[in-house]
């Protein structure tokens, strides 16, 4: 079917005819999730001396992509990409990139970076997360890249900068974004006689279609039960569907005790109580599409949509497609969440100044734009964050030959395909930014009401006192998207 022409709640299949692609079987929209559980640390700041980060005229770049070899299709993609990168910046003369590479499960889990930043040895370039964002600037390491931006910063949607500016000013540049939706089970929908006009729309009728999908050995849908931020943020787009927030506007207070926030918790309550969702995980936990839906334990389950990438690695022959969040009733739109990670620069580090243009010169430059494509369409499978990288992907034909990425952007994002240089993204919503405190009292209302079967208004109320209190002595950036 011709994606351009899709309508809300409209099934997504792959057609047969095209060619499978092999996509990095780690989804950055778990790691971003993951990301946000790491604390608010003071002791980031660097000693007095301002002269952390390289000491010669090379600046650290510390990720999570290269120099490394081995893996499937995207890994080697992507690790040619910020190879290419750095060949191209360091060939141009001047302060030269390093490239350091730490594993992924180090680098979102583990404690190199920020205790690197704690010792006051951080890296001059680095990636995180919004989740990972108030960490570091709150604990003042972020370099302000608003003046090495400058008027590109009209190039991004503001869904993509929102999590990384304080006070008008930016201190991350995007490189991407990965909305949530649902994936299905297309021999699951067959088996229980289901068609595309049985696609579900709203809560109930997830609630229904998941039913029919229960079997013995096959539950309808999985949401996460794992008390972690990755459960946070795929509970996120219920709330904000059905009018609720975290904090209110001033992203110093809290919102949680509202109608709203137990409609949402009572939706996935539902779910467990009528048996169509399981209270485990298999594998490692509910993003993980292969031990969970393609091995037949869920029939339905949420991933970012680049989570296609697990399916087309670990099982090829798996016959997958997607559809938006359903929402509280018809008159709601579908909005989701969307992770992505971002560069930053220390404000400490010896030549800040000349890592933020590279920054700049990397993501956000002119001449950066097919290099950017690139990135989206082909290393990494994630939407572009920049107008101009979503409209010369189109001039491109792109969207009309992945059917992927054209549904992320057009069905789950909400973009017009005829006005790419709108500013907004209208179901896209970015991943809100929130410290340990308030992340661990929203993870307690959502295992309160879906697995201990707390009244959800209850479970609201009690975060409801919680987050305030956490709030009630910090001196940070604002919470929230």
């Amino acid at each position: 079917m011709n994606p351009r022409a899709t309508r809300r709640g409209q099934l997504w299949t792959p057609r047969h005819s095209l060619t499978r692609r092999r996509f990095l079987t780690t989804s950055l929209g778990v790691s971003a999730g993951l990301a946000a559980g790491a604390s608010v640390l003071a002791s980031c700041g660097n000693d007095s001396s301002g002269t952390t980060g390289s000491s010669s005229d090379t600046l650290d770049f510390w990720q999570w992509y290269a120099p490394q070899e081995g893996g499937g299709y995207a890994v080697e993609a992507q690790n040619a990409w910020f190879l290419d990168l750095v060949e191209e910046w360091n060939q141009r003369g001047g302060v030269q990139i390093r490239l350091t590479y730490i594993p992924i499960s180090e680098y979102i889990e583990g404690t190199q970076l920020q205790s690197a930043f704690s010792a006051g040895t951080g890296p001059d370039i680095f990636v995180i997360s919004p989740g990972d964002f108030l960490r570091y600037h709150n604990g003042d390491v972020l370099y302000d890249l608003t003046d090495a931006l400058g008027d590109n910063v009209d190039d991004f949607y503001a869904s993509a900068l929102s999590t990384r500016t304080v006070d008008g000013r930016i201190y991350g540049i995007p490189m991407e974004s990965e909305p949530l939706t649902m994936f299905y089970s297309v021999q699951a929908f067959e088996d229980a006689g289901l068609s595309e006009g049985d696609i579900p729309r709203t809560w109930e009728e997830l609630l229904d279609v998941a039913e029919k999908l229960t079997t013995g050995d096959q539950f309808g849908v999985l949401f996460e039960t794992t008390p972690n931020v990755y459960q946070n943020f795929t509970w996120y787009p219920f709330l904000w569907q059905a009018g609720g927030d975290v904090v209110d506007e001033s992203g110093l207070s809290s919102a949680f005790d509202s109608p709203a926030t137990a409609e949402a918790l009572g939706f996935w309550q539902d779910a467990i109580e009528r048996g169509v969702a399981p209270r485990t995980m298999q594998g490692g936990g509910g993003g993980d599409l292969v031990a969970n839906l393609a091995s037949g334990y869920t029939a339905m389950a949420q991933m970012v949509t680049a989570g296609g990438s697990f399916l087309e690695e670990g099982a090829p022959d798996f016959e997958y497609g997607m559809f938006p969040h359903p929402v509280p009733d018809l008159s709601a739109d579908p909005i989701t969440d969307m992770g992505g990670w971002a560069f930053c620069v220390n404000k400490n580090s010896a030549h800040a100044e000349a890592a933020a243009e590279f920054c700049a010169w990397a993501l956000a430059g002119d001449e950066s734009v097919d290099r950017m494509v690139d990135w989206a369409f082909d290393a990494k499978k994630s939407l572009p964050v920049r107008k101009s990288v979503m409209q010369q992907a189109d001039d491109d034909g792109l969207f009309e030959q992945d059917e992927l990425m054209a549904y992320a952007a057009f069905d789950v994002l909400g973009l017009d395909p005829a006005d790419l240089d709108s500013d907004d993204t209208p179901f896209g919503r970015g991943e809100p930014r929130f410290t340990p405190e308030v992340v661990r009292a929203v993870t307690d209302a959502i295992q309160a009401a879906q697995l201990n079967g707390t009244n959800p208004a209850a479970a609201a109320g009690q975060a409801h006192e919680e987050i305030n209190a956490a709030l009630a002595g910090y001196d940070g950036a604002p919470l929230g998207s």
